[in-house]
């Protein structure tokens, strides 16, 4: 059984005087002005916060990115001012063959195919097919169903002000007579200029697609999240987030979030979009809410499950009777808080229950969930909703 760990977090205001944002920004990664296309190897920033002074990205350049080991979302912090105009790109990547698409980073991978295809990752990852196509990812907007026989779509997630960061999620795999690894999803990147913000080129965050060539269709990836604040947003560029396209389905559009105190933007912006003044950057250190599943059915759970179904994180006994205690750790959390377990099965579709963090503290506490756990391998996860 594969195991995904789910996130939320508790957050900090920047200063906010007469209109001005201060990004927070400490100058220590310098200027990014690339005259040539670059790929940002994000090993070196395992946070995935840049501290850049200013930001210029020059007509005809594109930056893209390797992920981290954390897989963290990208994050742009800028002392003055970031003026875009080549593309920034955090997209995911299409299957090939039977190998899954990796996502953007702070985005999912697809599913793998095959004789024993997998699920997207991702809390809207989409679901395998055995007939037909995989399932298509979705995150701000659901995936569409293919046709008979296709792999059900991902369920929605994630908030209007994108808080936390999140990408996009991957894909589900095939076992089809043509069998094909599910996309990745779109990655996700904020931007947080003290100064303005101009876009006349293109920011990126495409779900991957599979295009059935060669007659492979798993699922395609859903787009990523972006996310600028600024005090002045302006330009005629464009921003994407939308969802892959592969076989018979397509996965959902990513989530777009513009917060500035004055917004002359021109130019296009895709996905599902929310724009307004919500001064709130990256999570406080050492207050971040954080859930993982700690057991399941007694078997203890890696503090660093790998997410494969061919190496499992957690193996249950067949005899084992449902429904099964899931144990969930909870970090920084209200007590009484609602959590949700969700299973995803690699047949079938997903199967959730709910429970409550009773005993420990706010800084630590544990919540026990019985979930009826259909057979077979799968990706299960944890999430919370708080209003703190």
């Amino acid at each position: 059984m594969k195991i995904l760990q789910a996130m939320a977090v508790m957050l900090a205001f920047v200063s906010v005087a007469q209109g001005q944002v201060n990004s927070g920004s400490n100058g220590s990664d310098g200027a990014l002005n690339p005259t040539s296309n670059i790929v940002i190897n994000m090993a070196d920033h395992p946070d995935g916060i840049y501290q850049y002074t200013s930001v210029n990205i020059s007509n005809g350049v594109t930056v893209t990115f390797i992920p981290n080991a954390n897989n963290t979302p990208v994050t742009w912090l800028v002392q003055s001012n970031c003026v875009i105009n080549g593309t920034v790109d955090v997209s995911g990547q299409s299957a090939d063959g039977e190998i899954r698409g990796v996502g953007g980073p702070g985005g999912w991978a697809g599913g793998s195919g095959g004789s024993n295809p997998s699920p997207g990752q991702g809390p809207g990852g989409g679901a395998v097919s055995l007939l037909n196509v995989g399932g298509g990812g979705s995150f701000g907007s659901q995936g569409c169903i293919g046709g008979p026989g296709a792999g059900s779509a991902g369920q929605l997630y994630g908030n209007a002000f994108l808080l936390p960061l999140l990408g996009g999620s991957g894909g589900g795999g095939t076992s089809a007579d043509s069998p094909g690894g599910g996309s990745g999803g779109g990655g996700a990147i904020l931007i947080a200029a003290s100064g303005f913000i101009q876009l006349n080129g293109s920011i990126h965050a495409y779900g991957g697609a599979h295009d059935g060539i060669n007659w492979t269709y798993g699922g395609p990836g859903s787009g990523g999240g972006v996310r600028l604040v600024t005090s002045n947003f302006t330009g005629n560029g464009v921003i994407r987030t939308d969802g892959g396209v592969g076989g018979c389905a397509y996965a959902g559009s990513g989530r777009v979030r513009i917060d500035a105190f004055q917004n002359t933007f021109g130019g296009t912006l895709s996905g599902i979009v929310a724009q307004g003044f919500q001064p709130i950057i990256i999570p406080v250190a050492g207050q971040c809410v954080q859930l993982s599943i700690a057991s399941i059915a007694g078997a203890s759970v890696s503090v660093s499950p790998n997410g494969q179904l061919l190496s499992p994180d957690a193996i249950i006994s067949g005899q084992q009777a449902n429904p099964i205690p899931i144990v969930v750790n909870c970090s920084n959390l209200p007590l009484n808080t609602l959590i949700t377990v969700t299973v995803k099965p690699v047949n079938g579709s997903p199967v959730s229950a709910v429970g409550f963090n009773t005993a420990g503290t706010l800084a630590s506490s544990t919540a026990t969930v019985s979930l009826n756990m259909p057979r077979g391998g799968g990706i299960i996860y944890a999430t919370a909703a708080t209003s703190n």
